[in-house]
């Protein structure tokens, strides 16, 4: 999980500090408050350090729901933002420097709304039924 970092839109090394999560979800990294703190570059960093888990960027007053078939539902008036990093191309977090930019390549980045879902083992998303186009 995500102790503790600092906000931006740009992911940097150090940025973001990791622990333990509480055990509720694998593979899975969780950010809140997420678009009105500017959180992308920390869920990013966080990513770049574990690019087998998902990003959930969690918008305040939203909701994400995970049934027992790993589909995660989105509930709530705000958006959740999945960052998916399992096609990682490139990362240089291996060799940054503390505060230098992180070049990252290959993430898939869904933006998703009330009664959208995203199936955690296939990776992916669906928008809202009744909307598709």
């Amino acid at each position: 999980m995500i102790a503790f970092g600092r906000g931006g839109a740009t992911p940097r090394a150090g940025l973001v500090s990791l622990a333990p999560g509480f055990g509720m979800t694998n593979r899975v990294v969780i950010d809140q408050h997420f678009r009105q703190r500017d959180r992308l570059g920390r869920l990013l960093t966080a990513l770049a350090y574990n690019p087998f888990a998902v990003g959930l960027g969690l918008d305040e007053d939203t909701a994400a729901f995970i049934d027992g078939h790993d589909v995660l539902h989105v509930e709530g008036t705000g958006a959740i933002t999945i960052v998916d990093a399992s096609a990682l191309e490139h990362s240089s977090m291996g060799h940054a420097r503390t505060g230098s930019v992180i070049c990252l390549t290959g993430i898939k980045l869904h933006i998703l709304n009330k009664g959208s879902t995203y199936d955690l083992h296939l990776r992916q998303a669906a928008p809202p039924p009744g909307t598709q186009d």
